[in-house]
């Protein structure tokens, strides 16, 4: 076991979730023995974890479902709280916990009418004029321009950190009327980040992946301050030397390389993301390569139609059918019902610790009680006082300062222990009412719903199949559907607030007919 926790832990290292699930597949195929399987998961779980992955919640949706069959109850637990904890706050929130990715790569092209001196102006908020063709390319009274810099490899010449140098030397090289004169990417920026932590993660980008390469760049970043930070990078297309640029280097256009660009930006900004403790993290991969089921938006940029398109594309996403209301609302269920075995063993064992701290208290006060006592005492009755306390408390009346002391340290450490205890508790109470709130607000939704039938029907054949063994979690089960079905007045009112004023219009009328029944049902029993 211990050789197989050395293994996994180098053979994973610091990787992409997706990247364990593939590698973690691969393993499972090769384990021969369950107990090997088991391991297996145990540590790949760590792993999970120790990468911070929350905010990916469909791979890990899809690893726990095809893969933990043989997984111990940890695994099975964790992956399913982390999964369903992330679905209902983004049910309830109406977005993602997954910050945005966009990386967009683009050619600066002769062809198109376009002139790298002219973007560079453009993306810079400067005023360059180009040499080729005397026109001067003025943007100063651009706003939104909060950095700009160039970084250059170690071979390029120095006089190439002006931005005018470098771009009309870039256009001075090209012959071609058709010629491709620079590679553009655009970047979103995580909004999570201020602007040092972004100029640093830009830093680490740019150099690991263009300049050790042996591109120069120009980037920007832009934000106005409307919730979209972004950077343009510009890359020569050219090799550089001290003497200048030379021959086209064309395996800086294979699309193997900008997949790597891709998910290396993905990884860097999840990096840094998870070193400032953040929940967030971002993505490169296609939507069906993360098996998320949704219709992927477009980027709007300036363009109204895509805004338009975009507003229908989340309509169609937001659509409530049967089959996922029903599947919803049963791994709402399923997540309530591991964080309800979960507290409720640490209750049980608060409550234990409790009991055990009194009967500490109330030993140390018979203790000083007796030992003060036979102080009094004298003769025959002292003796046969003190034979009684050895043999009560297992100490010697002379003994029992130090034996009170022992005691009010034991309890001091059980008070720690205590507040661990209610330290864990406290943020899975709060998990178990997130899912609570969520599974009772899809149930109101269900009840008033023209296909209530279908899905009940649908919620109940789930429920059939993913029945408890034993008897003692089926009873377990059982008491946690009754609390979920349970809706308060307070958790009544909160959904009410959520949810579209029509939908509530027909749940209040619906609640206040229900009580009207109960207290007529009341009225004549």
């Amino acid at each position: 076991m211990h050789g197989e926790r050395v293994f996994l832990r180098s053979y994973f290292g610091n990787t992409t979730l997706a990247e364990i699930v593939e590698k973690f597949s691969q393993l499972l195929k090769i384990s021969t023995t369950q107990k090997s399987r088991r391991a297996h998961l145990y540590i790949a779980s760590q792993c999970v974890r120790s990468c911070g992955v929350r905010g990916a919640f469909a791979p890990m949706l899809s690893l726990r479902s095809n893969l933990t069959k043989n997984a111990p109850a940890l695994f099975q637990k964790r992956a399913h709280i982390l999964v369903m904890k992330t679905r209902a706050l983004k049910a309830r929130t109406g977005g993602y916990v997954l910050a945005i990715y966009h990386l967009h790569v683009s050619i600066v092209s002769r062809s198109t009418g376009r002139s790298a001196v002219a973007a560079s102006a453009y993306r810079a908020g400067e005023k360059i004029k180009n040499e080729r063709d005397s026109i001067t390319h003025d943007y100063t009274r651009k706003s939104g321009v909060v950095h700009s810099e160039i970084m250059l490899p170690e071979n390029a010449p120095r006089e190439y950190f002006n931005r005018s140098i470098l771009w009309n030397a870039v256009e001075k090289s090209e012959k071609r009327c058709d010629a491709q004169t620079a590679r553009e990417i655009d970047i979103a920026l995580p909004v999570e980040l201020d602007r040092k932590e972004q100029i640093d993660l830009m830093h680490e980008y740019i150099r690991e992946n263009f300049i050790n390469k042996g591109m120069c760049a120009d980037f920007t970043i832009h934000d106005k301050k409307d919730g979209n930070p972004h950077a343009h990078v510009m890359l020569t297309t050219r090799e550089v030397s001290e003497k200048g640029f030379n021959g086209k280097n064309r395996d800086w256009n294979k699309k193997e390389l900008l997949e790597q660009w891709r998910e290396k930006w993905a990884v860097a900004c999840n990096e840094r993301l998870q070193m400032k403790g953040l929940d967030e993290r971002i993505d490169h991969r296609t939507l069906e390569a993360q098996g998320i089921n949704r219709e992927p938006t477009i980027h709007e940029g300036r363009n109204p139609e895509a805004i338009k398109e975009n507003k229908e594309i989340k309509r169609r996403n937001n659509e409530r059918t049967p089959d996922k209301a029903a599947e919803y609302m049963h791994e709402l269920k399923q997540g309530y019902f591991i964080l309800e075995k979960e507290t409720s063993a640490l209750k049980q064992q608060l409550t234990e610790n409790r009991s055990e701290m009194q009967s500490l208290r109330y030993r140390g006060e018979q203790i000083d009680e007796r030992a003060e006592q036979i102080k009094t005492m004298r003769g025959r009755a002292k003796e046969k006082a003190e034979s009684y306390f050895k043999q009560t408390y297992y100490v010697t009346p002379d003994e029992a300062t130090a034996e009170i002391k022992r005691l009010e340290y034991k309890i001091k450490d059980i008070e720690r222990v205590q507040e661990r205890l209610q330290n864990r508790l406290t943020p899975l109470s709060e998990e178990q009412e997130i899912f609570k709130l969520e599974y009772q607000r899809q149930k109101l939704l269900t009840d008033i719903s023209p296909d209530k039938n279908t899905i009940q029907h649908r919620l109940m054949q789930l429920n059939n199949e993913d029945l408890p063994h034993s008897s003692h979690d089926r009873i377990a089960q059982i008491q946690s559907q009754r609390a979920l079905d349970i809706v308060t007045e307070r958790n009544f009112e909160n959904i009410i607030k959520e949810i579209p004023q029509e939908q509530a219009n027909v749940l209040i009328r619906q609640r206040k007919r229900e009580r009207e029944r109960d207290y007529t049902r009341i009225r004549y029993r």
